[in-house]
Parts: C-alpha cells; sequence; structure tokens
C-alpha cells in the first residue's frame, strides 16, 4: 500500500468551485467538496517552476500520484459521501427508520428516497448524516456579447468556516515531502480569487500509510457477494476503449473472482467536464457514475481482503491521478436501519492567527459600514415613529416660524463635517434664544420652542443606539470582533446627530 499526505484545510472565506455539471445559463452552482483536481493544479502550478521538474513531473502526472477528493471534517472525524439507495417514510422524526433499496431491490409502498444529506459516517446501525452550508451572491455581467440579454447571474458558494479532510497518494517519500512544503499556512482555491474568495488555512498536514476510511472496509475475506461505495466519480473502458460505467470483465479480474455481475444498484450519473490550460479549451466530457453510487456485487469464488485493500488504495477506472474511480468495500452495509442527523460544531470562519495590519484593516472598514448602516436604517425609523410634532402657525405661534427651524437645520447640515462647532451652534443658539424668552417674559416651558428644545438636547445628550433602541446586535460591544468603540468615534457619532436632527426638522417640514 502507499503512503499519503494527508491534510487539513479550514476555509476562512467562502469557496467557490464551479459544478459545471449542473450550472445552468445566469447560475453558476458550486461544488459541495474540493476536487483533487484543483489540489493537484494547485501542486504542479507550484512545482513547475523548479528546476528538476522535467524529472519529477512524470510521477505528478502519472497514477502513481493521485489527488483525492476532499470532504467534509465534522468533530474531528472524517466524512465519507453520503450513499444513495436509501427510502423512508414522510413522518418527521429526529432518528427515522429507513430501508436499504441495494440489499433485496425492494421498499415498502408510500416510502420515497431518503434525505442523508451530502456527507455521512457509519455509526453501527445508523447513518449520521451532513450538509454543508453554502451562500450565493448576485453579480451583473458587464461585457455582453451580441444580442446577449441576460446581465444578472448568480454564484453559489460554500460558506466559511467549513474543514475539509484530504488525502494526496504517493509513495515517494522525497516527492512527498516537496508535496507538503507547497501546501504552506494559506492555501487560496477555486473561483473568484481576485474578489477575496478561496482563502483557506492549512491546520494540518502529515506523511501517513494508514488506508482512507479503513475503520469501514472488511477485515477478512468476502464469499459470493460484496457491497462496493464510490467515493469519487468512477468510469472505466471497455474492451474497445469506449467509456463505460463499469465493465464486469475486467472489474471482476482485480477483484480475483469469477461470473461478476450488479445484482442491486443505486446510481446516478454526473457528466465530468474540464480545461487545459496548455490547449487553451475545454477538454472532453465523460460521462460517470456519480460519488455516492452503491453496488451489490455477487460472484463465484472468494474476494480477498488483499485485493480488498489494494482496490480501496489504488482505485478502479480511469483519471485515477485526479482522483477519479476511488472506490471503498463496505463492511456489514446491510445492517444499517436507522438514518439521524448529526450535530455540528460552530466553528469560527475568522483565521485563529493574529490578522496581519492590511487584513484588520480591510476588516475594520467592513465593519464599520456595516454598523453605520445599521443606524441610518434605525435613523430612518426613528423619524417616521417619532417626529418632532411641532405644532405651529405662522400667525398664532410666531416663535417656531420656519425661519427658526430653518436656522437649526442649516447649523445641523452645514457643520456636519465640524460636528463639534454645529452642535455648539444650536446650544448658542437655544442659549439666546431663552434669554430673549426671559427678556420678553415668555413662559418657555409652556412654548413651543422649549419643546423643540428639549427634543434637540434629547438627541445630543442620548447615546445615539440607545436613543435609536436598535434590536440588531443592541447590547453587543463588537462588530465582527471589533469594539463598537474603535469604529465610532464620539465626533462620528455626533456627526449622526446632527444628521438625524437635519433630516427630522426636513421630515417635519414636509408634515406641515
Amino acid at each position: 500500500m502507499q503512503g499519503y499526505v494527508r491534510y487539513v484545510l479550514r476555509n476562512t472565506e467562502p469557496v467557490r468551485i464551479a459544478d459545471d455539471s449542473t450550472s445552468q445559463n445566469g447560475q453558476t452552482n458550486c461544488l459541495r467538496y474540493i476536487p483533487g483536481t484543483t489540489i493537484r493544479g494547485l501542486i504542479i502550478n507550484a512545482l513547475a517552476g523548479e528546476e528538476d521538474f522535467a524529472r519529477i513531473k512524470g510521477q505528478l502526472f502519472s497514477d502513481e500520484v493521485r489527488y483525492l477528493n476532499a470532504y467534509l471534517m465534522e468533530n474531528g472525524r472524517e466524512l465519507l459521501p453520503s450513499p444513495k439507495g436509501f427510502y423512508e417514510n414522510k413522518e418527521v422524526k429526529s432518528r427515522k427508520e429507513i430501508e436499504n433499496v441495494v440489499v433485496d431491490g425492494d421498499f415498502r409502498e408510500g416510502h420515497k428516497r431518503a434525505q442523508v444529506g451530502r456527507y455521512c459516517y457509519f455509526d453501527k446501525e445508523c447513518i449520521r448524516y451532513y450538509s454543508v452550508p453554502t451562500g450565493s451572491d448576485m453579480k451583473i455581467k458587464i461585457n455582453l456579447r451580441d444580442n446577449e440579454k441576460q446581465n444578472v447571474f448568480r454564484n453559489e458558494y460554500i460558506a466559511a468556516g467549513q474543514t475539509f479532510c484530504g488525502y494526496i497518494a504517493v509513495n515517494d517519500k522525497e516527492l512527498a515531502k516537496r508535496i507538503k512544503d507547497v501546501l504552506g499556512q494559506t492555501v487560496v482555491i477555486g473561483n473568484g480569487r481576485s474578489a477575496g474568495l478561496g482563502k483557506c488555512r492549512l491546520l494540518s498536514c502529515d506523511y501517513v500509510e494508514k488506508l482512507p476510511y479503513g475503520e469501514y472496509v472488511p477485515e477478512g475475506d468476502l464469499q459470493g457477494s460484496c457491497y462496493m461505495m464510490l467515493l469519487s466519480n468512477t468510469a472505466m473502458r471497455n474492451e474497445e476503449g469506449e467509456y463505460c460505467g463499469l465493465d464486469p470483465e475486467s472489474l471482476g479480474k482485480e477483484m480475483g473472482v469469477e461470473a461478476l455481475s450488479v445484482k442491486y444498484c443505486a446510481t446516478s450519473t454526473v457528466e465530468v467536464k474540464g480545461h487545459n490550460r496548455s490547449w487553451g479549451a475545454k477538454t472532453p466530457s465523460v460521462t460517470m457514475y456519480e460519488q455516492g453510487s452503491v453496488f451489490h456485487f455477487t460472484y463465484s469464488g472468494t474476494l480477498e481482503k488483499e485485493r480488498i485493500r489494494k482496490l480501496c488504495d489504488e482505485g478502479i477506472g480511469v483519471r485515477r491521478n485526479e482522483g477519479f474511480g476511488r472506490v471503498i468495500f463496505l463492511n456489514d452495509y446491510e445492517s444499517i436501519k436507522w438514518k439521524q442527523q448529526g450535530e455540528r460544531t460552530k466553528q469560527d470562519a475568522v483565521c485563529e492567527e493574529p490578522m496581519h495590519g492590511e487584513d484588520e484593516k480591510v476588516l475594520r472598514v467592513v465593519a464599520r459600514t456595516y454598523y453605520t448602516r445599521q443606524l441610518r436604517r434605525a435613523m430612518t425609523r426613528y423619524i417616521t415613529e417619532k417626529p418632532l410634532g411641532i405644532k405651529r402657525t405662522d400667525n398664532s405661534n410666531p416663535d417656531v416660524s420656519n425661519s427658526r427651524l430653518g436656522i437649526i437645520e442649516s447649523f445641523a447640515s452645514g457643520f456636519r463635517y465640524e460636528p463639534d462647532e454645529g452642535v455648539d451652534k444650536i446650544e448658542d443658539y437655544f442659549k439666546h434664544a431663552d434669554e430673549k424668552e426671559e427678556n420678553l417674559k415668555i413662559q418657555k416651558d409652556t412654548g413651543s420652542i422649549g419643546q423643540l428644545k428639549k427634543r434637540i438636547e434629547d438627541i445630543l445628550n442620548t447615546p445615539l443606539e440607545s436613543l435609536l433602541k436598535m434590536e440588531t446586535d443592541a447590547g453587543k460591544e463588537t462588530i465582527m470582533g471589533i469594539s463598537k468603540k474603535k469604529l465610532l468615534s464620539e465626533k462620528e457619532e455626533k456627526r449622526l446627530k446632527l444628521e438625524l436632527i437635519s433630516k427630522m426638522i426636513r421630515y417635519e417640514n414636509k408634515r406641515g
């Protein structure tokens, strides 16, 4: 058995690796795993600049080195692609009984295909399954072709904070060391890298001789029948050299058995596409059985444990160097009777290492923009829910004429870039108004100018978040891990208050 470079990655930013088989015009779906071809391209591009690349090139592109897909990892457990072929009733339960159609080809009437997520592990008689959190964004296509009308498209991505475990099969320890060196502390993969997507942190990287997922493989020989599941998309060639799903004759020879046949199976197919950078063109697509497909084989003879481990180690079919053709033979697969959703650990999407100065600066800008946007939304709500409510008529109450409101509004808007001076101007104005009312012996507590003064002073003297009674992120001291005091200075808060006063007066004038 060959050795493996085992690596564990956590994406600190969203990762988008396009799924060409399901994407369509205006919508790009993403794969829920990191394909071996992505890691293969990363490593070969890095080593291509080495002086001895011509010497190691043959190994890197041959089946001597195989780049396996990296799948989801949860609670320190490496997960398998969820198998196909299970059926369930329509009841909603946390733990449900399921039927395996691959065992005997039958399931009860009224049952439907069981939902078992994207990944799972087998816990005795129970499948514990997981899904991969995703998100999406909308973009506007600028460079349109002739007569092209579609200019908005959606991109899907894997949400940040997911952990993936992958393997690279390589027997040459010297080459394995060089591959490990390529996988530095930070790895950037997938599409949208210029927009900040695809950044991953390497959590661990070791050279091991343990067979991946070996805990599920039978420990002894298998007589007469077995269950084989595909860990990656798989296709074979028949005697004529044409692509086919599985070729029982050649597969039987590799298994060391006779009269191999598929008794039952649960499968789906996928169109595997690619792009050759040297040619600058797409490679011919190949129809393959999709990962998670399960086959119940019957045969004459004995499938020896050495053959089982060899096939699990080397794979079957074509393009094994790229990670295709990975299989696993399952022990006691017919005993699975239940399914239950697995519990996920909450992982922090932010890199655990201290951020570099530039990264922290960018994060602070994003957090400040987010926080001020929240404040402005709350300000808009406050203006309509709690207007100034000053009752005035130019003849009966000249103290609150439009000219007086206009003076206050001019201070609030004219000094928005010098908020300290703007607040002083408003306070001085009310001070002089008080003196004038005192000289004229006006009852200022009952006058409208007194009501206006009280409202403005409340706004200026009350912390903005408390004044607006914000619901989102209220009571929290930080936004995106950064203190609110660092995001919004006292001077900036005064500026927002002046903006609020200005908008409230304008709103009051429109109401009048």
